[in-house]
């Protein structure tokens, strides 16, 4: 593939996904490991909202780079610089994601940094996808539409970070709401395209990946430096594996799932139809999943101290509700995801979400290595059994 010099190459429907996106993808999850740092240093439902917020916020910010790395090569031309732009700006904003609603002195808060990094981020996506979409008036028009909900998303960003408190947490949700609300409205104009269904695809599979990844790592590396002699240490290997056993779980859940057939559905779509098959499954079907996942990564880690700590006490509730809480948005999502791609309910997924519901009621005061057990037996439970159904489903 070959281009003018300083000009966006569009995609061709066979492309895939390059080294230089992966390395995006990268950043982007960096950020949600610092967004599970700041769970796990505000332990309770404060701290369990405002890293919602932050994911919501992030995977705008990860998905409209979707949309435009389908329409062009991101590691090409112009590009490139907007892409590093908006890669750097998404790096400060992961530094100072832990501390984005603590007390500030001077005028510079990390909140502000915040809204500014992300203000930053989403002026580089519109501006580039404004210059790629030249030769496409439609797509052009779409992209203005879609600048004005993220204009006042970015104002609001702002404001709250100046106000802080419970106001900076209602002036966020509020820009949510704006960016995927209002966003979903707009994008009614039809203006999108899906270039390349396999490179969309590719994308948030890969992302996902290295989200889960980034769980196996983030839990074992605090666990294998901190192991001792004797009893302790059996059960802390014991917990790793257990972690690890919910983590695999969760990647046969999706790969081995609804994901081949959700594959099979946007690549048979019309290019009319893609567009909205590729926004409702993806770009806001995948938001369940990520959630999920970072949820069970916290949950994991605060699991894991617990048994380090004290392994016959009762887990703490946060860490309860974060994994077993994460594991049912996580199925759900992925019932949802196959309802919507294919046309038809996943059970198997959404059945456990309701048994992993009702489990987060009823651990709530055992041992953490119980907890533990109960949820990876779950986990594997639901990934076999939605495996053979979506098996048994494409047969027919």
């Amino acid at each position: 593939m070959t281009e003018a010099a300083g000009a966006a190459s569009v995609l061709p429907g066979a492309d895939r996904v390059t080294m230089f996106e992966i390395f995006f993808d990268l950043v982007f999850v960096f950020a949600l490991m610092r967004v599970i740092e700041l769970m796990e240093t505000q332990p309770g439902w404060a701290g369990l909202g405002r890293g919602l917020l932050l994911l919501l916020l992030l995977w705008w910010a990860w998905c409209a780079f979707i949309w435009l790395g389908n329409r062009v090569r991101l590691d090409c031309g112009r590009v490139v610089v907007a892409i590093l732009v908006s890669m750097a700006a998404l790096f400060i904003a992961a530094l100072v994601i832990p501390y984005a609603w603590e007390p500030h002195s001077g005028w510079l808060s990390p909140a502000l940094v915040l809204a500014l990094a992300f203000t930053v981020v989403r002026s580089s996506y519109v501006s580039t996808f404004l210059w790629t979409s030249r030769g496409d008036r439609r797509l052009r028009t779409q992209v203005l539409i879609d600048a004005i909900p993220q204009t006042l998303s970015s104002v609001l960003l702002i404001v709250g970070a100046v106000l802080g408190g419970d106001l900076q947490s209602v002036c966020w949700a509020v820009a949510f709401g704006l960016d995927f609300g209002v966003g979903w409205l707009v994008s009614r104009y039809n203006g999108w395209r899906v270039t390349s269904p396999a490179h969309f695809v590719e994308r948030h599979g890969l992302v996902l990946i290295i989200a889960l990844g980034e769980t196996v790592l983030s839990s074992g590396a605090g666990l294998g430096s901190t192991l001792n002699e004797g009893t302790v240490q059996g059960l802390s290997i014991l917990a790793a594996a257990l972690a690890f056993v919910v983590v695999v779980g969760l990647w046969w859940a999706y790969f081995r799932g609804p994901s081949a057939a959700a594959q099979h559905a946007l690549l048979g779509a019309g290019p009319k139809g893609r567009p909205a098959l590729a926004r409702d499954g993806y770009t806001l079907g995948h938001l369940p999943l990520v959630a999920g996942v970072m949820y069970v990564a916290l949950g994991i880690r605060l699991i894991l101290q617990d048994v380090l700590v004290a392994p016959g006490a009762p887990a703490h509730w946060v860490a309860v509700i974060a994994l077993t809480g994460g594991l049912a948005c996580f199925l759900l999502g992925l019932g949802l995801f196959a309802r919507v791609m294919v046309g038809r309910w996943s059970r198997p997924p959404l059945i456990a979400a309701g048994t992993s519901t009702v489990l987060g009621v009823v651990a709530v005061g055992l041992p953490s290595l119980a907890v533990l057990f109960l949820v990876a037996a779950l986990v594997i439970a639901a990934a076999l059994t939605t495996a053979s159904w979506e098996r048994h489903a494409a047969a027919r």
